[in-house]
């Protein structure tokens, strides 16, 4: 595997030695990572074509929080003249897999995993680990920590929190709730755990149903369809993210059910905050895609580079209410 610092010393030596006999000047440095995960603005003065580095995404699926994340990604690597590829699995694990096999088989220098399955995805961090190639996850942790050199992700526990917090204080007495969650993923898990933990220990508040999404659009809905013929009536959804909610509202729209339930969920979707002042949406945690994308492709350099850096990078995610969603711009 290429290595960054060896690099830097093979073409300062071949430069310093040409620049003996043929007067030439300084050699073009190559990506330095002294960018911080904070600083999303600064560029580097690296050529493209000229790092001869290589990255790789095997993303989840493709949705709205997708675009910006590799966007953040793409920005990154086009900065520090790196080559960058995505594969997406389309929520199956088996895919995600050989995505990342076929990564790996193109001679990348850094994987980035947005895991389908936090688990299932080992053995495609074990081949990583395999060719050399340092893995950063992204959004989640995966179950192979020791497999990887870092993750980023939003505050996931916190978004949860947020959620039941704000439920806490909107309905003071009780409410009977149900819940959308996705266990195959640590950042859905953290999302429910946060949301749980909140509302913990509070009398009248009740769990009625809690059903595996997939954190899917239609999956929501036909969920919804049928906790609609089960409940003659509920109080509250949470939902891990925005596409399983989106699904759950347009349900009890087309059974005239929404009326009175407060939905939660974690995201942010534009669509999301303009349900918020439409009245159809109680609560958001917002996250950052944008920056975790970045983010993720400077661990990768910042290792490659010798330099230090943190496991656990989190990023704060806002709440969106009836308050503040006008003035939020989302993806």
């Amino acid at each position: 595997m290429k290595k960054v610092v060896v690099l830097v010393l093979c073409g300062l030596l071949m430069l310093s030695l040409y620049a003996c006999t043929q007067g030439g000047g300084p050699p073009t440095p190559v990506p330095t990572g002294e960018e911080s995960i904070e600083s999303a603005d600064t560029e580097s003065d690296v050529v493209a074509e000229e790092s001869g580095l290589k990255f790789g995404f095997a993303c989840m699926k493709n949705d709205p929080f997708m675009v910006p994340l590799v966007g953040g990604m793409q920005d990154v690597c086009d900065e520090n003249g790196i080559e960058f590829v995505v594969n997406y699995a389309e929520n199956d694990i088996g895919k995600q897999i050989s995505n990342c096999e076929d990564l790996l088989q193109q001679g990348i220098d850094g994987l980035i995993v947005m895991p389908v399955d936090f688990d299932g995805i080992t053995p495609a961090l074990e081949s990583a680990k395999t060719a050399g190639v340092p893995v950063v996850s992204v959004d989640a942790e995966c179950a192979a920590a020791d497999l990887t050199i870092a993750y980023i992700a939003s505050d996931n526990y916190m978004a949860g929190y947020l959620c039941g917090e704000h439920l806490l204080a909107t309905m003071p007495d009780g409410a009977d709730i149900l819940v959308m969650n996705l266990p195959e993923i640590k950042c859905t898990i953290d999302r429910e755990a946060g949301f749980l933990a909140a509302i913990e220990g509070h009398d009248g508040y009740n769990v009625l149903a809690t059903q595996n999404c997939s954190g899917l659009m239609d999956k929501g809905m036909s969920i919804m369809d049928n906790w609609l013929q089960q409940f003659d009536s509920f109080d509250v959804l949470f939902a891990i993210n925005d596409g399983s909610c989106q699904g759950a509202i347009a349900s009890m729209q087309a059974a005239n059910r929404l009326e009175g339930v407060l939905t939660y969920a974690v995201d942010g979707q534009q669509q999301m905050a303009d349900y918020i002042l439409e009245g159809i949406h109680t609560a958001e945690a917002a996250q950052d895609p944008y920056n975790m994308g970045r983010g993720a492709a400077e661990l990768l350099i910042k290792h490659l580079n010798g330099e230090e850096y943190e496991y656990e990078n989190l990023l704060e995610v806002n709440l969106l209410t009836i308050d503040n969603a006008a003035d939020y711009v989302g993806f």
